[in-house]
């Protein structure tokens, strides 16, 4: 079946396709096939393996603990991030996918990411955005109180969806990505957001697409003093 890199391309979980397909076999006999590459690690077991586009694959559960295994830490992070954004990723059955794994390379590290994203109700933060995905876990690891994300709030009789809410520190912050937040409509729709959320007692800070990118260290730095201020 399809796993490892290929799988995580198949999932959204790594934007490259790899150069050779990653299937993963059940015995180690075999001749080689040109452009496929078998990975021989413990079979995946029948809840570890689904149909994608009709092909048999890991899960992306099972595709996680494989990629902890070749990938390193930061490459292993943002395809967790990426599971997250794409609404696929279940930490229950990630800790089980782990627990399965046993001795496995690249667990510990792959259950600590994993910590990141967990939550008191058990439920994933609704993240829609990969700034969302991108900055949440690095808030969670400074220590900083999880932020409410993608919450409605209703402002002289206007509803206005914000990115992260920390209502008891009364802050805010959005992301100007690019495409609609570019137009002069949504400049101007933007602003008004912000005067709403202004004279209504809130702290408004923005992020732009590039800053995320380039400078997301000092970004989380920001916001970490907003919320200790």
């Amino acid at each position: 079946m399809i796993s490892h890199v290929t799988a995580a391309a198949f999932w959204g979980l790594y934007d490259k396709w790899p150069r050779l397909i990653d299937v993963t076999v059940p015995v180690e006999a075999g001749r080689k096939i040109d452009g496929i590459r078998c990975r021989r690690c413990r079979y995946p077991l029948e809840e570890e393996i689904t149909l994608r586009y009709d092909v048999a694959c890991t899960t992306v559960a099972r595709t996680l603990v494989d990629l902890a295994g070749i990938w390193g830490t930061a490459s292993l992070r943002r395809a967790v991030e990426q599971a997250a954004f794409r609404k696929s990723l279940d930490v229950d059955a990630l800790d089980i996918a782990i627990q399965n794994a046993k001795r496995r390379r690249g667990m510990r590290i792959l259950r600590a990411i994993a910590d990141d994203w967990r939550t008191k109700d058990g439920q994933l933060p609704d993240v829609r955005s990969p700034f969302e995905a991108l900055a949440l876990p690095q808030l969670i690891r400074r220590g900083l109180p999880r932020p409410e994300t993608n919450v409605r709030i209703v402002l002289d009789g206007e509803v206005i969806e914000v990115d992260f809410l920390w209502a008891e520190q009364r802050l805010v912050v959005e992301t100007d990505g690019g495409g609609t937040h570019e137009t002069p409509v949504a400049f101007q729709r933007d602003r008004h957001r912000d005067q709403l959320l202004v004279a209504a007692g809130y702290r408004v800070m923005r992020a732009t697409w590039d800053q995320v990118q380039q400078d997301l260290e000092g970004v989380v730095d920001r916001i970490s003093r907003a919320l200790k201020g």
